[in-house]
């Protein structure tokens, strides 16, 4: 189309990243943010949040891993805390090829609302 290419930045956060690296996200946030629960959880309850605001979409790789384990509750509240700081929720998307039973995984991404799509949709 003759288009110039996006200019898309993506950043890491975890328990290993760097001082700076956080500083800068912070002061400019990345168009996409690779976390861990954890560090969403640390995200959400520092200043940090406010870089956070943009969010459209959170996308959960491997939820078969973390629904119904301590871990998915604590990413569950982080993500219902997430919603709340946007204007409107962010849609969740869960990606894993081994998920089962569904309808139990569906439920736990959508946090108790109405849920659109399925399985390969």
């Amino acid at each position: 189309m003759g288009l110039p290419k996006p200019q898309i930045r993506v950043a890491v956060r975890s328990g290993d990243t760097p001082a700076n690296e956080r500083r800068q996200f912070v002061r400019d946030p990345a168009d996409i943010l690779i976390t861990t629960p954890e560090s969403l959880f640390l995200l959400l309850t520092s200043a940090a949040r406010e870089s956070l605001l943009g969010i459209e979409t959170v996308i959960i790789d491997e939820i078969h891993a973390v629904a119904g384990t301590k871990r998915g509750a604590h990413l569950a509240v982080s993500l219902d805390r997430l919603d709340a700081l946007l204007p409107h929720p962010a849609q969740r998307i869960g990606l894993s090829a081994t998920v089962r039973p569904i309808e139990e995984v569906t439920r736990f991404l959508a946090g108790g609302r109405p849920v659109r799509g399925g399985a390969g949709q």
